[in-house]
Parts: C-alpha cells; structure tokens; sequence
C-alpha cells in the first residue's frame, strides 16, 4: 500500500549531481612502511614564539598535519624506540634531518634544543608557566636549572600535573607527543583553560615576546645574535631589536 504523502518514484526529480564533491584529501600523508612525507607538510614559522621548545614545536606540527605521534617520533629518529623516546638536546637529536622533517630554519631548531654539553643544567621533569601553556606555547628557557621564574609573567614554574600531582617526563617520545600541552597520566590541561594549539596571531602581548627574547640573549647570546645580524630571525626574535 502507498503512502499518499509519498510521491511516486516517477515523480521524483532527477538528483543534483553538481553538488556532489569528490573527497577531499588530507593535507598531509605518509608511508607506514617507509615513514616518509608523501604530499610534504603544513607549518609556519610564524606560529612560533621566541624561544619555543621542540616539544612545544612538535605539538604544534603533530596537530596541523593529523600525525600520529610514533610516526613523528620514527621520523625524528629512526633507530630509537618510540615508547621510551630521545631528550632534546643537540648531541641527540640529527638536526639536519629535523630540518628536513619539520622544514624550519636551522637556527630556529638549533635555539629551541637543550645543550648536552652543559650536564646537570637542565630539568629532566617538564616544567611549565601555566600562562604560557595557555597560549599553547613552552619555552626552552624553562627547562633550564637557573630559571625558576617565567620571564615574560613572573610566575614559578610548575612540574606536577594540577589535577593528579604527577610529573611529565621531558622527553620527545610517543606518550608525550599524544598529550599536547597536558599530563601524561591524566591528560589535564596544564593551562587555566583550553586554548587553540596553533594561532597564526600570536597571542601573548608584544612585552612578553620581548622578555622571553632578552633572556634567551642572556642564555644562548652569541646564537641568537648571529641570526639576527644575517637577517635571519623573523618574529623570532625581531621584537627584542626595536
């Protein structure tokens, strides 16, 4: 029996193919096999602030490109299990194959890794400005033994997660990567609140740029110095110049 509000098969108008669409693609692929970029990535180094660490920088890249974190962390270093991970620190990590993987200047990689010749230096625990997390940023300053404030908001620098106390390891391996800007446990945020992990408008004010750019000059001086002489350091570091 039909249904009279039913108009019969005959009457129904000819489907719109136009507006039909084909799939669209991802921005970025790979091969599971050879852990390799197959249609290239997306990033910008204008999405960075002065200073950010490669985990911060890692989140960042993992988030824009959908990637999973033991591919990235296989791409970064190939001979490493993806579980227990690498620190990141120069002597560690290929910094000609980050280049590569992450297509970012040199001396933007080069700033955001520790340095392994100075031991004992550095914290081995990740400790974080909960301001600036909230801006999805972390800064290579803050893992460093002589830093026990943030230079651009004044606070102390935490190590223990808000919710369940317990304390995120600074590596770069898979566990950490899948937890962008929170606990490794718990998977809390770290911040006051849930901000976008990628802004192409930076969101901190121009005075904490300048800040956090004056004391890497105290830390890594003749680095940086370098950079911005060649014409090189971008939004990086420019704000400290003016």
């Amino acid at each position: 029996m039909s249904n009279p509000a039913m108009p019969p098969d005959a009457c129904l108008s000819p489907r719109d193919t136009t507006v039909l669409k084909p799939p669209r693609f991802p921005i970025l692929t790979f091969d599971e096999r050879q852990l390799s970029l197959a249609l290239g990535s997306v990033f910008n180094h204008r999405w960075l602030m002065p200073g950010e660490s490669l985990v911060s920088i890692l989140w960042k890249f993992a988030c824009a490109n959908s990637l999973p974190s033991h591919v990235l962390v296989q791409l970064l270093s190939p001979e490493v299990d993806g579980s227990e991970g690498v620190a990141p620190v120069r002597d560690e990590i290929d910094l000609m194959r980050l280049c590569r993987v992450l297509r970012l200047p040199k001396y933007v990689l080069r700033v955001s890794l520790l340095d392994a010749a100075r031991p004992g230096r550095y914290h081995a625990t990740f400790r974080y400005c909960r301001q600036c997390v909230a801006h999805g940023y972390h800064s290579v300053l803050h893992q460093i033994e002589d830093e026990d404030h943030c230079p651009a908001h004044h606070q102390s620098l935490e190590t223990r997660c808000p919710d369940c106390r317990s304390e995120t390891p600074y590596l770069i391996n898979t566990s950490v990567i899948e937890a962008p800007f929170r606990c490794v446990r718990c998977h809390s945020h770290f911040s006051y609140g849930r901000l976008s992990l990628l802004s192409t408008t930076p969101a901190m004010r121009r005075q904490d740029r300048i800040a956090l750019t004056r004391r890497l000059h105290l830390h890594l001086g003749n680095g940086i110095d370098a950079a911005v002489a060649h014409g090189r350091s971008g939004p990086l570091l420019r704000d400290a110049s003016r």
